[in-house]
Formats: structure tokens, C-alpha cells, sequence
């Protein structure tokens, strides 16, 4: 991809040699204001893609919970297991080393744990360049796996949002970048029913659904998804088959 825009850049600059600057800075522009529009837009794939759906020929679906561990970490951990429902946390290193018995419950009750960078800088994740992405998963796998013993497989950007070299720093950690294709957009103060409304629109054979923790009103919205699933006749799993945890043993990358 960096090639691709060098390449793209010399092309329009020498466009410009030849026909005219405000040809070239037309262009530029253009190239730019498409660049921006797909790093905004969480399932563009210009720049790789993020798995929404796992193979599954089943009524299956893969739960994700995004943001934790937080103070309702207990509550959550016990509506799944009422429901006997297995989902990935997809945690942030800085609040895992502040609640690392949460972090542990997670694990030994079966549910995997992924990475959603040390510090969650939603706002800014998707204009942060290669070091600062690099820093962030380092350190936030180095956290999670200090404290489970395994490595994280999956990855989560920030709202979903990624720019060029956000799939490619991935892939320097064995990550595999994760979206969703179910979600109610529970991270904002929707109204209930409009969330659940919204998450079930977006279901279908191994969809990967978001929700949220850590929010007032979260324990709320993942019973009534629980619900919801049941209802419905949807099942959950995890990708244990072919993305089994990663035990601690080797390096990771470390360089900037």
C-alpha cells in the first residue's frame, strides 16, 4: 500500500510536470479526499480487509465485547454464563493492567481475549503513524499476555477505523484484523430497543456481532442481545478451530 501511494504520488506529480501544477494538486487532492473517506468508513478494504464473518454453515454467530475489562466485567461475565455463551473481549491494555483478576476471570472462563491497542485513542487511532500503531499493539500484547500466559490472535482497531499501515502492522504480530457485520451501536446512548433493532438487521450465518462494556446502560443491552439470539435461534461460538490461543514463547516485534 505505501508503495501504491508513492507510486500514485510520482504519477500526478509528473502529471504535473507536464500539463500543469493545478492538474497535479486536483488530483492530489482527490487522491487524498478518497483516502480519508475510506479510513472514516471501518469496512473499507482498500487498505485490507477486517474479517466480519467466519465460515459457518450453521445459525452461528460470534459475539464480541469491545473496551473492557471494566467495574462490569463481574455482570457481564455472569450473564454469559447464564446463557452459556462463549465471546472474544476484545480488551485495552491500560485498563487490563489496572483490573488484572478481571482480565483472568475472562480467560478461565473460556472466552478468548483480544487486542484493542494499550490506550484506545478512538478519536485519534486512524491518523496515528506506523511507530505510534506499533507501540500500541506491542504494548498492549505484552500486556494481556503478562497476565493470561497466552498471545492474542485477533485485533480490533479503535472504533474500527484504520488507515494504511494499520493491517500491515497487524500482521507483524500474527493478528488477524476483526470488524463485525452485527451491531446496535450500543457505544453511543441509543435508545434499547433502536440497538437491538439495529444488531439484528446485520445477523446471519457466522456474523461477528459487536456490543459493548463499560458503558451505564451495557449489562442491559448484552442480556437483551442474549435474549434476543435465543429468540431468534441463533447459536454463538468462537473460532477455537482454526484460531486456537497462541501460548507465550518467542519474541514479539519490538522494533519502532
Amino acid at each position: 500500500m505505501t508503495l501504491l501511494l508513492a507510486s500514485v504520488h510520482a504519477g500526478l506529480l509528473l502529471a504535473g510536470w507536464h500539463w500543469g501544477w493545478p492538474w497535479a494538486a486536483g488530483g492530489l487532492t482527490a487522491v487524498w479526499i478518497g483516502l480519508t473517506a475510506c479510513t472514516l468508513y471501518p469496512h473499507c478494504r482498500l487498505f485490507g480487509s477486517a474479517t466480519r464473518c467466519f465460515p459457518c454453515a450453521s445459525r452461528s454467530v460470534i459475539l464480541t465485547i469491545d473496551d473492557g475489562p471494566s467495574a462490569d466485567t463481574e455482570e457481564v461475565l455472569a450473564l454469559l454464563a447464564a446463557h452459556e455463551v462463549r465471546a472474544v473481549f476484545f480488551l485495552i491494555g491500560e485498563r487490563a493492567a489496572q483490573r488484572p483478576e478481571d482480565v483472568r476471570r475472562i480467560v478461565a472462563a473460556g472466552h478468548l481475549v483480544g487486542n484493542h491497542t494499550q490506550t484506545h485513542a478512538c478519536y485519534w487511532y486512524w491518523s496515528f503513524p506506523p511507530w505510534r500503531q506499533r507501540r500500541e499493539l506491542r504494548q498492549c500484547q505484552h500486556t494481556l499476555s503478562a497476565i493470561t500466559g497466552q498471545i492474542p490472535s485477533l485485533f480490533r482497531a479503535p472504533a474500527g477505523l484504520r488507515n494504511p499501515y494499520c493491517n500491515i502492522i497487524a500482521a507483524e504480530f500474527g493478528l488477524t484484523v476483526t470488524g463485525w457485520r452485527a451491531r446496535g451501536f450500543d457505544g453511543v446512548n441509543n435508545p434499547l430497543e433502536k440497538i437491538l433493532a439495529t444488531l439484528r438487521r446485520g445477523l446471519c450465518p457466522g456474523a461477528i456481532v459487536l456490543v459493548h462494556q463499560g458503558r451505564p446502560q451495557a449489562p442491559e443491552v448484552l442480556r437483551r442481545v442474549l435474549e434476543m439470539l435465543a429468540a431468534d435461534g441463533w447459536s454463538t461460538t468462537l473460532p477455537d478451530a482454526w484460531l486456537p490461543p497462541r501460548q507465550c514463547a518467542g519474541a514479539q516485534p519490538s522494533g519502532l
